[in-house]
């Protein structure tokens, strides 16, 4: 059986397209993460792992999300195959066990929360220019602090 092609470009094009896809796929890198829990060694960490500022400021949805239950004052944990790439995380301290990140009556949360390269809260969360960084081929490690 002989294999007819009408328009070489296409699928010299097509071919090409495949081969860029699937080359991006094949990249990917770990996250390592260590969370320093400081007061209470209760409850669990609920992380969020984000790929664009949309998705950290609300418009979008978390690339990873992990909950951790705490067993002590320092956690470790590995996110294998991310798409090297700008991220971003939030954290909280679900010290009630609801899942949620509970808020007081003026929006101030009463659960204790944290973010990538330890971006401090002042008077707003921060902003995604101070919690991302850039995930190489190689992966890379944060250490985030919470409580």
């Amino acid at each position: 059986m002989k294999l007819q092609v009408k328009h070489p470009l296409l699928v010299s094009a097509a071919l090409a397209a495949l081969a860029a896809m699937l080359a991006g796929s094949a990249s990917a890198a770990d996250l390592s993460l260590t969370f320093k829990v400081h007061q209470s060694q209760k409850g669990a960490l609920m992380v969020a792992i984000f790929d664009t500022e949309t998705a950290y400021t609300g418009d979008g949805q978390a690339v990873r999300q992990l909950k951790l239950d705490i067993a002590s004052d320092t956690l470790a944990v590995v996110v294998p195959g991310l798409a090297p790439g700008r991220y971003g995380i939030k954290l909280f301290h679900d010290l009630n066990g609801t899942g949620k990140l509970t808020f007081n009556m003026f929006g101030i949360p009463t659960e204790p929360v944290a973010f990538s390269n330890n971006a401090r809260i002042n008077m707003r969360a921060p902003t995604w220019a101070e919690v991302s960084f850039e995930l190489p081929d190689a992966g890379v490690a944060q250490t985030i602090d919470i409580d």
